[in-house]
């Protein structure tokens, strides 16, 4: 029986992240697809700031393919003996096919209004997340020239749907409902 890759997707700022760890501590293995091109910012000893991951991931995608991240990270979780694991953050309709051909893929599509998101994200305070309403624009556009938002719409792939505009613990209330109806076999 084929692993299953809750492949987790949304706009910066919709709560991707909060969903990811949540899971985590719940005990389900859990990769970022974009620590791949972190990773390499790094690896070459440049400044992790959002331009050089930016630069470094059209080049990577240029060099490897569009799919390049879901590939390295599919690796390290077919490696694993878990059944069930947490991949966040593929941008690409590529992504989604390789990691679908080699599991049983369902995605979890996070929403939120943007004046919301660009909260969320300048409330984290972390050195990448944008300070300005202009950093957040050019922080989306760059989302969707990739193919986030053919991610989001996409209906090709088992889904499940949350709307991240309240609180804190209506978002973590709403992603173990959709954990325990996975687990459950539901979709």
């Amino acid at each position: 029986m084929p692993k299953t890759v809750v492949v987790i997707v949304g706009m910066p700022g919709s709560g991707k992240s909060e969903v990811s760890e949540l899971y985590r501590s719940q005990g389900i293995p859990m990769f970022r697809t974009g620590d791949v091109i972190r990773e390499e910012v790094v690896r070459r000893g440049l400044p992790l700031t959002p331009e050089n991951s930016e630069k470094m991931a059209r080049q990577m995608r240029d060099e490897l393919g569009m799919d390049m991240a879901a590939r390295i990270t599919m690796d390290k979780v077919l490696k694993l003996r878990e059944r069930l694991v947490c991949v966040e953050g593929p941008r690409d309709m590529s992504e989604l096919a390789y990691i679908s051909r080699l599991s049983r893929m369902i995605l979890l599509v996070l929403k939120s209004d943007s004046d919301i998101r660009f909260r969320h994200l300048k409330g984290r305070g972390g050195s990448r997340d944008p300070k300005t309403l202009k950093e957040f624009n050019w922080r989306d556009g760059k989302e969707k020239e990739r193919g986030i938002s053919d991610v989001i719409k996409t209906r090709k792939y088992p889904r499940y749907e949350i709307e991240n505009n309240g609180t804190l613990d209506e978002l973590r209330r709403k992603a173990l409902e959709v954990l325990d109806e996975i687990r459950s076999g539901a979709k």
